[in-house]
């Protein structure tokens, strides 16, 4: 190819790979063609008693429970003279018994119960909630764990201490799921560059709930609005660049970094990947220490206290099995086992369309759980609780022959 027909291809590409009606991608952006799979593994507690007391929780993987994720951009609107775009990110979830491990409706899983340690954690230190939150706890046997089913545990269930904690506070839900009000719902208006001004910034969030960056965080950096939302990306990548993503589930962006060349189905492309600086500590990597609100939220490498947009609740954001973070994690449990193959997260682009031909996002939501002053029932040995894994999910794999594994 002379250099005439490479620019020549270049201009094409820029001209069609445009988010407006029309185009070659704009159809396949609104509602993505290629089947989309969430699968779902929870950690199952299989000595609840003997942690209590003192000894390493042991934990066994349990899943896939798997659901065909149904996305698409509603509301979609062009503004700003068809420089940007405006949508919302709806997604649907129906179950697969056929890809699965069991019946969600019937197989259950003892976990950590983080609705009571959400109520401990904002109670505590108070003179009189944390005492009251205590007689609530034991009138209703609410416990540290909890056994429910699968289905409970994701859709959500009327938890008996957000019954009794609701009717004192507006704010709180007596209903409580990982994926509550989540199926048929979307993460709020986003606005994106269409990429007709400038390729590079195709797809680029420009405001998401109308804001142009995020509130949660204590620095302009960790605050910023960066890259795509994840479903689109420039044409004409280049192997040195950072691929940024922001993702509401986490309340930051995240980058990616280019790992190797890859071939799915005869397609060449780039796979790009987080790397460990994304989650390493502030003395690891000190532009991440906007993500520490306090001393306590600012956790070792691989963890990400995500509480400030969770309405305070004591949740930690990591890669599965604790995959790329500090080997103490790992150490802490029974059942833990990070593995490269199993727990990366990639995104495989086609390196001149910026399409994304195969991808696996994986995460992992676990509890923050430590002695909490003003409640005496919480009798835990002195050097935890630490961390206890809650569940593992995912989220898509864009690709016509592969599904994401979900952790």
């Amino acid at each position: 190819m002379t250099v005439n027909d490479k620019n020549y291809r270049n201009n094409t590409i820029q001209y069609e790979i445009v988010l407006v009606e029309g185009s070659r991608v704009f159809e396949s952006w609104k509602a993505p063609p290629p089947p989309v799979y969430m699968e779902f593994f929870f950690f199952n507690m299989t000595n609840e008693q003997e942690f209590l007391n003192g000894a390493k929780p042991k934990l066994k993987q349990i899943g896939p429970y798997t659901y065909r994720e149904y996305r698409y951009k509603d509301n979609v609107s062009m503004v700003r003279d068809g420089a940007m775009v405006s949508a919302y990110n709806t997604k649907s979830f129906v179950f697969m018994r056929e890809k699965s491990v069991g019946d969600p409706a019937v197989d259950s899983i003892t976990t950590v119960n983080i609705p009571a340690w959400a109520v401990m954690n904002k109670a505590k230190g108070s003179f009189w909630k944390a005492p009251m939150v205590s007689i609530w706890m034991d009138s209703t046997g609410s416990g540290f764990f909890t056994t429910r089913t699968v289905d409970e545990l994701l859709w959500g269930y009327e938890d008996p201490l957000l019954a009794r904690v609701a009717p004192t506070n507006p704010d709180v839900e007596k209903v409580f799921g990982l994926m509550y009000k989540k199926n048929g719902s979307n993460d709020g208006e986003f606005v994106f560059h269409t990429g007709q001004q400038n390729s590079l910034d195709y797809g680029r969030v420009v405001t998401w709930k109308g804001e142009s960056k995020l509130t949660f965080w204590k620095s302009n950096q960790s605050n910023a609005i960066n890259g795509s939302d994840g479903s689109a990306f420039h044409p004409l990548l280049d192997k040195n660049e950072r691929i940024y993503v922001f993702t509401p589930d986490l309340c930051r962006s995240i980058y990616m970094e280019f790992e190797k060349d890859v071939e799915v189905k005869g397609i060449p492309a780039y796979r790009f990947t987080p790397p460990r600086s994304v989650l390493a500590s502030k003395e690891e990597n000190p532009a991440n220490e906007g993500f520490c609100i306090s001393p306590e939220e600012c956790l070792g490498t691989g963890l990400l206290k995500v509480s400030p947009c969770r309405k305070g609740a004591p949740v930690v954001a990591s890669f599965p099995h604790f995959y790329l973070a500090d080997s103490k994690y790992v150490d802490a449990f029974e059942g833990i086992n990070p593995q490269r193959t199993h727990h990366q997260t990639y995104l495989d682009l086609n390196p001149t369309t910026g399409v994304i031909v195969r991808a696996n996002k994986r995460a992992q939501v676990n509890v923050l759980m430590s002695r909490l002053s003003g409640f005496p029932s919480v009798s835990v040995n002195k050097r935890r609780l630490t961390f206890s894994t809650l569940s593992s999910s995912g989220c898509y794999a864009v690709c016509k022959t592969s599904k994401s594994h979900f952790y």
